[in-house]
């Protein structure tokens, strides 16, 4: 990281979506998947409407520019439309595993796109950490993935995603994260509709629990998140941002833990070790001395 003020956002937004887990599984007790996300993307898409006021001419009206941000939104829609999918049946930790490995094809995407820094020390951390989560769950894996066809929703979900973060580090000079935001989730109002209407309709329930559930995903997991993410893409490697990701499914087993009361195992404890220290030598840059820059 460039500066400790962008660590520390980063670390905000890796503590948001490491609990949302916990509590997208809260609110698909009420709903069907796709009605949950409906919800979300529709309600995010209020919030953050007034802000571009605060980003007039945040986005060049260019063919290229317009053509990658629609690309760009339109995978991270579909992808976390494979995501709801697989989380409906599958655990959370399978999930979790499964869909971040988008680092993974980050590292494929930034060197043929971005031409981004990837070295051997930052290829190599980021494989060490996902072997560490896959050994904190191996209990899990060990008892089976499930369905196959939700193995190969979530892997393809984590591949749509790392091709959003590319296609918006591509664009990040000439659209605000304001923008860029708001086109993932007004686009994602539309094509996930059908899709809420054919599994069930339109249900808001007005249970207290589902209430704070689809607030804590619209306001926290999506608007307040979404803005420090792209803010961070637009200033930092996308591979370092995004390989620092994989913090989030241990947040996930730790909210897990404290609000399901789960214990952890030996081999849990170790893969929380190596990711911590996967994600520090992904973020490790030697010191080069003093610079004459500002």
């Amino acid at each position: 990281m460039k500066n400790l003020r962008n660590l520390v956002l980063l670390l905000i937004v890796v503590f948001i979506w490491g609990a949302n887990w916990a509590n997208m599984k809260i609110g698909l007790q009420y709903v069907t998947p796709m009605n949950y996300l409906w919800q979300r993307l529709f309600f995010s898409t209020l919030m953050i409407a007034p802000f571009l006021l605060l980003a007039r001419g945040g986005m060049k009206r260019e063919p290229r520019v317009l053509g990658i941000v629609v690309v760009s939104a339109s995978a991270w829609v579909i992808s976390n439309i494979f995501m709801m999918y697989a989380l409906g049946s599958t655990s959370s930790g399978i999930s979790a595993i499964l869909t971040y490995t988008q680092p993974l094809f980050v590292f494929g995407m930034s060197a043929l796109l971005l031409r981004g820094e990837v070295t051997v020390l930052k290829v190599g951390s980021s494989v060490f950490g996902f072997i560490g989560i896959a050994v904190i769950y191996l209990n899990s894996l060990g008892g089976g993935l499930g369905s196959a066809q939700a193995v190969i929703y979530l892997l393809v979900a984590a591949f749509l995603w790392a091709a959003s973060i590319v296609g918006y580090k591509m664009v990040s000079g000439e659209v605000h994260p304001y923008w860029f935001s708001f086109v993932e989730v007004a686009i994602g109002s539309v094509l996930v509709l059908p899709f809420a209407l054919a599994s069930g309709g339109l249900v808001v329930p007005l249970e207290p629990g589902y209430l704070l559930s689809i607030g804590y995903l619209a306001v926290l997991s999506t608007v307040v998140a979404f803005f420090i993410w792209f803010r961070l893409l637009q200033n930092e490697d996308a591979v370092t941002v995004s390989t620092s990701s994989l913090l989030v499914p241990i947040i996930a087993f730790a909210v897990g833990a404290v609000t399901l009361g789960e214990v952890l195992s030996l081999n849990e404890v170790v893969g929380v070790v190596m990711v911590l220290i996967s994600v520090y030598f992904v973020n490790y840059s030697p010191f080069k001395g003093p610079t004459n820059k500002p």
